[in-house]
C-alpha cells in the first residue's frame, strides 16, 4: 500500500514538474507573439508616418504648383482682358456717328410747267361763275383734254412743252407773288389748270423717307411717275381743299412716297379744277435719309367701309328745318333712338358686316348720307400680323378728313372723341391726332381687329375719310 502511495507521489511531482514547465513555455510564447505584434505595429507607424510626410510634401507641391498655374493664368486673363479692352476703346473711337441727311427734294415757290383750261363754273343757284354749292361747268375744255388724253400725267414730251413758271399757282398764299397765268388774271372762265416737274432722287433704300406736302384749291388729282397717288375729289359738292402746305401721303393704296419714286430723274403730274372761292397749288418734297421714322398704316385714307345711315332731320338753334344756324337739335333721331336700344351697338359685328359698303371719302350724296339723314355709322376690318411690332411703335395717329361730331370705337373701346353736340367746332380737315397709346394696345390685338365709328353732321359739309396707323419717330 505504501509503495503505491510513493509511487503515487513521485507520478504528481513528475506531473507538477511538467506542468510547470509547459506553462513557462507557454508563457514564453505568448510573450513573443505580444512582441511580434508591438514590433508590426511599431513598423506600420513608421510607415504610416513616412507616407504622411510623404503625402505633405506631395500636397505642399501640388499646392505651390497650382498656386503659380493660377497665379500665371490670372495674369494671362487680366493682360487679354486689358488687350480686349483697348481694342474696344480704339473700335469705339473710330466709330463716327452719323445723323440722319434732312433736306428736300424741291421746296416751295418753284418753277412747274403748266397749262390752264376754260371752265365756266355755273353754281348751285344757276348763277355764272358763282359761289353756291352743287353746281357744275360749261365749256370745260379740261373734261375735253382728258377726254382725248386720259393717261396725259403719263405723257411727259407733252407736259415738257408747257410753259413754266415760278409757285405759288393762285391767290390764297399771296395773290402779289402768285404765276400770272389766266387761271387767276380770268378766274371767271379758267378754272382748270394742270402742273408738271421733274426731280432728281439718289437714294431710294429702306432707311430713306419722302414726304409731299401740298397746298391746294381744290379738286386735286396728283400722279407720281405716271402712277395715281393722291386723289380728292368732291365733284362742287364737298370740302377738297385745304389752308396750308398738310403732309399728303397716298389715298390709292397701301404704298409709301418711296416705293413711287426711283433713283435718278422722276416727275410729278397735278390737276387742280376750281370751283368757286380761292384757288391755289404748291407744293414741296422733302427726304431723310439714315431715317428710322415709318408708319404702319392698318387702315388708310381712301378705303372701303361698311356702312348705315339713319334719319335725323336738324332744326338749327333759329328753329329752321335744315337750317345752318349752330345751336340747334335732331328731330325726330332716328340714330339716338337706335343707340338707346342697342347699348352695345359699337360691338355689334353681326350686324355691322351685313351692312353695305362704299368707299371713302363717305360725304354728302355718296352713299346716301344727304337730306334729313344726319347720322351716319361706318365699319371697318382690319389686320395685325405683328403685334409685339406694333407695341413698340411711338404713337397711333386718326389722320384725315372728318364733318363732324365723331366717335371712334377700336374692338368696341372708344379712342377717340370730338363732339360738339352741334354748339361747337366738332370738324377737323388734315387731322393728324395722336391717341392715347395705352387706350390703344388696351384693346388692340394681334390678327383681326376692327373700327367702328359713329358721325352725326348738323349743318354745312359732311365727311368722313380717316384712316387709322402705328407711327415711329
Amino acid at each position: 500500500m505504501k509503495k503505491q502511495i510513493g509511487l503515487l507521489l513521485v507520478l504528481a511531482l513528475t506531473l507538477g514538474s511538467l506542468a510547470s514547465c509547459s506553462a513557462e513555455k507557454v508563457q514564453d510564447a505568448a510573450n513573443d507573439a505580444v512582441d511580434s505584434v508591438n514590433n508590426a505595429v511599431s513598423e506600420a507607424a513608421d510607415a504610416v508616418g513616412e507616407a504622411a510626410e510623404n503625402v505633405g510634401e506631395a500636397a505642399e507641391n501640388v499646392a505651390e504648383n497650382v498656386g503659380e498655374a493660377v497665379e500665371n493664368a490670372a495674369e494671362n486673363v487680366g493682360e487679354a482682358a486689358e488687350a480686349a479692352v483697348e481694342e474696344v476703346k480704339e473700335a469705339a473711337a473710330e466709330v463716327v456717328v452719323s445723323e440722319p441727311e434732312e433736306g428736300t427734294v424741291f421746296d416751295q415757290m418753284e418753277s412747274w410747267h403748266w397749262r390752264s383750261f376754260e371752265c365756266q363754273y355755273i353754281d348751285g343757284n344757276g348763277e355764272f361763275s358763282g359761289w353756291a354749292a352743287g353746281g357744275h361747268y360749261e365749256n370745260d375744255e379740261m373734261a375735253a383734254f382728258i377726254e382725248q388724253n386720259p393717261e396725259w400725267y403719263k405723257d411727259t414730251a407733252l407736259m415738257a412743252a408747257w410753259e413754266e413758271a415760278d409757285a405759288p399757282f393762285g391767290d390764297c398764299i399771296n395773290a402779289s407773288i402768285a404765276a400770272d397765268t389766266p387761271w387767276t388774271s380770268d378766274p371767271a372762265n379758267n378754272h382748270g389748270i394742270m402742273f408738271y416737274k421733274t426731280f432728281n432722287v439718289k437714294d431710294v433704300s429702306e432707311s430713306s423717307l419722302y414726304e409731299l406736302y401740298m397746298f391746294y384749291d381744290n379738286t386735286v388729282y396728283c400722279y407720281i411717275n405716271g402712277e395715281p397717288y393722291f386723289i380728292l375729289d368732291g365733284n362742287c359738292t364737298t370740302q377738297d381743299w385745304n389752308g396750308g402746305y398738310d403732309l399728303i401721303k397716298c389715298n390709292q393704296g397701301d404704298k409709301t412716297l418711296r416705293e413711287f419714286l426711283h433713283e435718278g430723274e422722276n416727275y410729278i403730274a397735278v390737276s387742280i379744277k376750281d370751283a368757286w372761292g380761292g384757288r391755289e397749288f404748291d407744293a414741296y418734297m422733302a427726304y431723310e435719309l439714315g431715317s428710322t421714322k415709318r408708319d404702319l398704316e392698318m387702315i388708310p385714307q381712301g378705303a372701303d367701309w361698311q356702312y348705315t345711315v339713319f334719319n335725323a332731320p336738324y332744326i338749327d338753334g333759329e328753329g329752321n328745318p335744315e337750317g345752318g344756324a349752330a345751336g340747334g337739335h335732331f328731330e325726330p333721331d332716328e340714330m339716338a333712338d337706335y343707340i338707346a336700344a342697342h347699348p352695345d351697338y359699337m360691338s355689334d359685328t353681326a350686324t355691322a358686316s351685313s351692312w353695305p359698303s362704299g368707299k371713302a371719302p363717305m360725304s354728302s350724296g355718296a352713299t346716301g348720307w344727304e337730306g334729313p339723314n344726319h347720322g351716319l355709322f361706318l365699319y371697318k376690318t382690319f389686320n395685325v400680323d405683328n403685334l409685339d411690332e406694333v407695341k413698340g411703335c411711338d404713337e397711333f395717329n386718326l389722320f384725315g378728313d372728318y364733318d363732324n361730331a365723331v366717335h371712334v370705337f377700336l374692338n368696341g373701346v372708344e379712342i377717340y372723341t370730338d363732339d360738339g353736340e352741334t354748339v361747337t367746332q366738332d370738324w377737323q380737315y388734315g387731322i393728324n391726332a395722336a391717341l392715347d397709346k395705352d387706350l390703344v394696345l388696351s384693346a388692340l390685338k394681334g390678327g383681326e381687329n376692327y373700327l367702328f365709328v359713329t358721325v352725326k353732321d348738323a349743318w354745312g359739309g359732311r365727311e368722313w375719310n380717316c384712316g387709322f396707323r402705328a407711327h415711329w419717330n
